[in-house]
């Protein structure tokens, strides 16, 4: 999955440039006109192309009626833009994803887990984009329990499109030392912190 423009991945071309210009600016100012020389420009699409796709997104309602060379007004309440919204930042659907199934597939749940890389910094453009895990095992581990975090890293390489991998570290201190700065803290329970 390309975490970094996922819009555009989705949606391939001038499609996914214009939603992601305009969710962009739906999130700064969805009430301010937008005009078709702006909107090319942030789109990265010719005045040309914008007219098809903005005719397109005016039949499904996203667009405010509109005449050729006219500006772009968003019907700001329209509720595609929310979830056009969540779409261009992942981050906090990942983060759920892994707690979600660490805590299905980890039993006992790890002393700590951390995430780390191009996912979880919103910069993966590419399938081969690594998430990696750090994880610390509990002080009683079952005999299976590594079995599981493979599960898990297998679960994850599968619904997030990319790969996932993990490492393990004896104890937390360990643990915040392999991820550094940019590592986010999502065990235990009620931690979603930078390390």
């Amino acid at each position: 999955m390309n975490f970094r423009t996922p819009l555009s991945a989705l949606f391939p071309g001038t499609s996914g440039r214009l939603l992601t210009a305009l969710v962009d600016h739906h999130t700064a100012d969805a009430a301010r006109p937008l005009t078709l020389n702006e909107l090319s420009k942030d789109a990265a699409v010719t005045p040309g192309q914008l007219e098809a796709a903005l005719f397109r997104l005016g039949l499904l309602g996203l667009v405010a009626p509109r005449r050729k060379g006219e500006a772009v007004r968003l019907v700001a309440g329209h509720i595609v833009w929310s979830a056009l919204r969540q779409l261009t930042d992942l981050r906090g659907r990942v983060i759920d994803t892994v707690r979600e199934q660490a805590q299905a597939l980890l039993h006992p749940a790890p002393d700590y887990l951390a995430l780390n890389g191009a996912v979880i910094d919103g910069a993966a453009a590419h399938p081969a984009d690594v998430l990696e895990l750090i994880v610390v095992p509990p002080a009683t581990t079952p005999a299976d329990w590594q079995h599981r975090v493979a599960a898990l890293v297998t679960q994850l390489s599968c619904d997030l499109g990319n790969v996932v991998v993990h490492r393990g570290a004896r104890d937390a201190q360990e643990a915040e030392a392999m991820g550094g700065r940019s590592a986010v803290r999502v065990f235990p329970p009620g931690a979603v912190t930078r390390s």
